[in-house]
């Protein structure tokens, strides 16, 4: 059994991650806890100690224990922009891991984005991003490619960090066709056991989350590449645009 402070902390970390606390909101006051049965002042302190120490909330004099803003979800072209002024797809604050790849037969959705027959061959490469401070997953990202490139690109076909840029960037550079349209999707839908591994979170987690899609055309006309991103429990996605 864990102790009792663990216990309290892990309590209100599954109600941030889940978004019953959502970026901003107040922690209750320790004396509330304690009043509510939770523990002694010393177990909701050191829980709360956890909390921030985790990157979870933000402790300050005179405005006590919020929970913090955290980083938000990034389209494809967010990235494939960013990747484009820095060499990188990763934002501040923010890195990538469990990268993958391989060739696989195209699920139903994926085949219609590409233009192929389900069942067809393509190349599907997928990665973790995550906060750097508390390691959390921000989404979970697959990038689904025709297999054409996986022979003739082998290093999209390898399940390691691309080292010059984002796939984009480097099958467009290798066709010398770039970007013609982005056609991008939006939704919010409810967790699935199948979103435990990829997102980290239990299986019978039942929270939003917003999913984002891209399918990207070059200049002949060929989708040579359909994006797909999951973030995790209470991310958000957010645009800033500037005023004229």
């Amino acid at each position: 059994m864990p102790p009792k402070w663990k216990a309290l902390a892990d309590e209100i970390a599954a109600k941030i991650t889940s978004g019953e606390y959502a970026p901003g909101d107040r922690l209750p006051k320790i004396e509330d806890l304690v009043s509510a049965g939770k523990g002694s002042k010393s177990t909701v302190h050191t829980a709360y100690k956890s909390l921030e120490a985790d990157g979870l909330v933000i402790a300050s004099r005179g405005h006590g224990t919020v929970v913090r803003e955290r980083t938000t979800l990034a389209t494809a072209a967010d990235r494939e922009r960013h990747s484009r002024a820095t060499g990188s797809s990763w934002r501040a604050g923010e890195r990538s891991d469990s990268h993958m790849a391989g060739v696989v037969a195209a699920p139903e959705d994926v085949a219609e984005a590409l233009g192929i027959a389900p069942g067809d061959q393509v190349l599907r490469r997928s990665r973790t991003y995550r906060d750097e401070h508390d390691n959390s997953v921000i989404s979970h990202s697959t990038s689904w490619i025709p297999e054409v490139f996986a022979e003739e690109l082998p290093e999209l076909a390898m399940g390691r960090r691309l080292s010059s840029g984002t796939s984009i960037d480097l099958i467009t550079r290798h066709t010398g066709r770039p970007v013609a349209r982005r056609y991008s999707s939006m939704w919010a839908r409810l967790t699935t056991p199948a979103d435990a591994g990829p997102l980290e979170i239990p299986e019978d987690t039942k929270a939003a989350v917003i999913v984002l899609t891209v399918r990207i055309v070059d200049t002949s006309g060929m989708t040579i590449e359909y994006g797909v991103d999951v973030g995790g429990p209470g991310r958000r996605w957010t645009k800033e645009e500037v005023g004229e």
